[in-house]
Formats: structure tokens, C-alpha cells, sequence
């Protein structure tokens, strides 16, 4: 896949901590990027809250005089749940419902994986007794998990609440196939699998070369990223990828993708597009487009090109579509592929083959933390030449050094996972990079291990007229 994705190091196993200090410590920057990004961007109310937000226990349990570190964090979760207001409504208690299933789910696939993980190690004569790579995670850090999530489900129900956008479709729609115990199964399964073999790489500290040998693709993309089977490059690494990574996360991805969202709606309500009606969005390294679907299924008449290096990948992104078109929009015609309004390309993310000024809106998300320095500055001079002034682009990814200050000290620790470019984008100055390419910072977000950065295309840049386009409308 074009996109990268996006891992945390927020629960980096705490045997590991003290190596990742030190090599964390080579981060030197003479401005952190999120301290930088104070002086660029507009402040959402989440930037400050996920600034301060911590689990560490130390710090928590100075907090509750006389509890211990677990005691201090598992009253950080009760904490979370009743600011949430589970009851305040019919539609937040379902929310609430539908994500504390979601995650205990997640949490429990987590387990199988390290079961079947260990299972595998004993297989193959390996001694695990000196990792926490496929150890069961503490009482402890568990509930500095769940706290995390239930903060960031509660992000997620504020802006519901707000309209910015809808609650989300694979919860109020039954007979969507995550409800069916048969899909369900299946891709557990698979994940499993793969989950085995992926922490037995990590463990070994060797991952496997891409079974691909192609021109097509540039170098730096052919690479086993986190040491997953086949990197991008297999259709069965698309078929396991949300599964893996949601379960990575404890169900908390989508709320965090969604948070993209919110300058988009904001962007839609100034033009006066209620359905995204006349807009058109470009979504680079859209990876399986689950994303792709929240945007349709707000917006349904936005034109929408999903973009993406990987042609696995994009046939999970046209099932997906497929799948939310037949159960949410199949009465409507939005023309694109199937009727679904969408238009599927392959391409790479520095090399769009689009005219200049085609886009009212382009989004990224969480691609930048796999790409090299040199890559990543294309990217941004590609995502500012198709978007038409006036128009947005929202960027979310990891966060970075300066964004959760408690966190800078292992921030870096995920670079160790076959992520050869992370210790490099925390320290980057997003803000700069696109200033450089003529657009302007906006907003920014924070979203629990994501940030969403938006910025705007200034209207002088109209100076020459966009290029002819033949759309898929004809």
C-alpha cells in the first residue's frame, strides 16, 4: 500500500524502556514540532487536553494520596467513563455500547495473538522468557490502555454530538458483515496467523524481504513494514490490515481516523455542500478505504478518487466502497465505479497524475511517518499542486516530539519495528513543510497517537487556469 500505517509506541513494554531512552535521546531538534505548531496553527480544544493527558502511574498516583500505581490508573479509567456521560442520551449510551464491545473485543483478539504467539515460539525452540514481546500485558498497563481509548471514544461522541459528522455506519447498520460471526471468524484466523508470525519476527529482529522483485515500485516502499508478511504487497496483507491494526490499537483507530473529519465538515459547512455535492476529494495512500466509506457516508455526492500504490490494497479499498454503497446508499446515483461515486488510482503519492487545481479537498493519512525526508517533501509539493486554491488538505498522522510532552523520552522506541524513517518524522516540522510548498496552516487536532494537521491553498495561487480534465463523470 502507498499508505503507511500507523503504530504506537505509547504501550512500548516497559523492559524495553530504559534501551529506548537512549535511543530517543538522539531525537535533537531546536524546536519540537508540536511546540512549533503553536505558533503556526489554530488550537483545537484537543491539542491541550491530549498536551496534558497522561497514564504514566508515577505521576497519576501522586494525584490519589495513599493508592498504589495500579490503583492510582484504574481510577484514571473510572475518571474517563464518567466524564463521558454513558447515560446522558439514547444515541451516547449506544455508542458507548457498541465501542466498549468493540474494544473488549480487540482486547481479547490481543490475547489470542500473544497465545498463539507463544505457541509459535515454543514450535520453533525459541526461549521468550527475556521479551515482553509475547508476554500478557500487566493489571497496569491494561487499564493505562483503556484509559487512553475511552478518552479518545469520547473525543470521538463530542463532535457526533456537535454534527460535525455521523455516528459511525458500521454501528448502526446491522446487517453490515462485521455483525456476521462467519466474516468475523474468518478474519480472525487469519490475523492470528499472521500476528504469530509477525511478533516472532520482531522478536528475532528479522523480517522478511517482499516477494515482489518490481521496477514499478520505488525502493523505499518495498520493505516488510513492522515485519507484517508481504509489507503492501499481498492480498492477503490487505485482508488483515484493519483487523491488526484496530487490535493494536484496542478498537480506538477509527476514532482517531474520524477526527480527520472535523475540518473537512468544517470546510463543507463554508462552501455549503451538505452532501458534498460539487466537491472533490482526493484521498492519498487510501489503503483499504475504510476511511474512504466514513467520508462517503457523510457526504455521498462528493466525487471521490482514492488513491494508493498498492493494487491489493485498492481492491480491498473497491470492496469495501462496494460493501457501504449496497448497504447505506444503493437508492442513490453518484455515478464512478459501480455507483458508488468513487474512482479508484494507482499511483504513488509523490507522482499524482492529476492536473494542477483539481481537488476542493485532498487528505493523507498516516503515510508520512513511512516515508524518507526527500519523499515526504515531494508529497506535500504533489498534495499543494492539485488542490485548488481555496480549497483544504488535511494531514493526519503519529504524533510527534512536543505533542504529548510525556511522552517524548520514548517516542522514537516504534522506529525499531522496520520503521526506518519514525525517529525522522517526529522530529519533522509538518508546519514548514508545507508553508514551503505555498499553502497555509489552518487547524490542528490531537487524537490520542494522532495529530491531524489542516492547511489551506491561498486564492492568489489561482494564476494560471487549471488544466482540462475528462472527470469519471465524462
Amino acid at each position: 500500500m502507498q499508505a503507511g500505517r500507523l503504530n504506537t509506541c505509547l504501550d512500548y513494554p516497559a523492559d524495553k524502556m530504559q534501551a529506548a531512552d537512549l535511543r530517543s535521546g538522539n531525537l535533537q531538534v531546536d524546536v519540537k514540532p508540536g511546540i512549533a505548531d503553536s505558533s503556526r496553527f489554530k488550537s483545537h480544544w484537543s491539542v491541550e487536553f491530549w498536551r496534558d493527558f497522561t497514564t504514566d502511574p508515577d505521576k497519576l498516583a501522586a494525584g490519589h494520596p495513599g493508592a498504589s500505581r495500579t490503583q492510582a490508573v484504574l481510577q484514571e479509567v473510572v475518571n474517563a467513563v464518567q466524564q463521558a456521560g454513558v447515560f446522558s442520551s439514547t444515541s451516547a449510551a449506544a455508542y458507548w455500547a457498541y465501542h466498549v464491545s468493540r474494544s473488549s473485543f480487540f482486547a481479547l483478539q490481543g490475547l489470542a495473538s500473544l497465545a498463539a504467539t507463544r505457541a509459535a515460539f515454543a514450535r520453533k525452540g525459541l526461549d521468550n522468557s527475556s521479551t515482553s514481546v509475547a508476554k500478557n500485558p500487566s493489571l497496569e498497563g491494561t487499564a493505562r490502555m483503556l484509559a487512553e481509548t475511552m478518552a479518545m471514544y469520547n473525543q470521538d461522541l463530542v463532535h457526533i454530538q456537535e454534527g460535525l459528522y455521523k455516528l459511525p455506519w458500521d454501528m448502526t447498520t446491522l446487517t453490515h458483515r462485521q455483525y456476521n460471526p462467519l466474516f468475523v471468524a474468518r478474519r480472525g484466523l487469519q490475523f492470528l496467523a499472521e500476528a504469530a508470525n509477525t511478533l516472532s519476527r520482531r522478536l528475532e529482529g528479522k523480517p522478511e524481504p517482499v516477494w515482489l522483485d518490481s521496477a514499478m515500485y520505488p525502493e523505499y516502499y518495498l520493505n516488510t513494514w513492522h515485519y507484517q508478511t508481504d509489507g503492501w504487497l499481498s492480498e492477503r496483507s490487505a485482508k488483515i490490515y484493519e483487523v491488526s491494526t484496530e487490535t493494536l490499537f484496542l478498537g480506538r483507530q477509527d476514532a482517531m481516523q474520524r477526527q480527520t473529519l472535523v475540518p473537512i465538515s468544517q470546510y463543507m459547512r463554508e462552501v455549503g455542500s451538505p452532501e458534498g455535492q460539487n466537491v472533490k476529494l482526493l484521498e492519498v495512500a487510501c489503503g483499504t478505504g475504510r476511511f474512504a466509506t466514513f467520508l462517503k457516508d457523510n457526504w455521498p455526492q462528493m466525487e471521490l478518487t482514492a488513491l494508493d500504490l498498492s493494487p491489493y490494497y485498492l481492491q480491498e479499498a473497491r470492496n469495501n466502497m462496494r460493501h457501504w454503497h449496497t448497504r447505506r446508499a444503493a437508492d442513490l446515483q453518484m455515478g464512478g465505479l459501480e455507483g458508488t461515486g468513487a474512482r479508484f488510482l494507482q499511483a504513488p503519492a509523490e507522482n499524482i497524475p492529476d492536473p494542477n487545481n483539481t481537488y476542493d479537498v485532498v487528505t493523507c493519512i498516516y503515510l508520512f511517518h513511512e516515508l524518507p525526508p526527500d519523499v515526504r517533501r515531494k508529497v506535500v509539493k504533489e498534495m499543494a499542486r492539485v488542490v485548488k486554491p481555496g480549497g483544504l488538505v488535511v494531514l493526519t498522522d503519529a504524533y510527534q516530539l512536543g505533542d504529548r510532552p510525556a511522552n517524548d523520552a520514548f517516542i522514537g522506541a516504534f522506529g525499531d519495528f522496520n520503521e526506518p524513517y519514525f525517529r525522522d518524522y517526529v522530529a519533522t516540522d509538518l508546519g514548514a513543510l508545507f508553508e514551503e510548498a505555498g499553502l497555509k496552516c489552518d487547524q490542528k487536532l490531537m487524537a490520542a497517537s494522532s495529530k491531524v494537521l489542516s492547511f489551506r491553498k491561498p486564492m492568489q495561487a489561482a494564476s494560471n487556469s487549471p488544466d482540462q480534465i475528462t472527470t469519471m463523470y465524462g
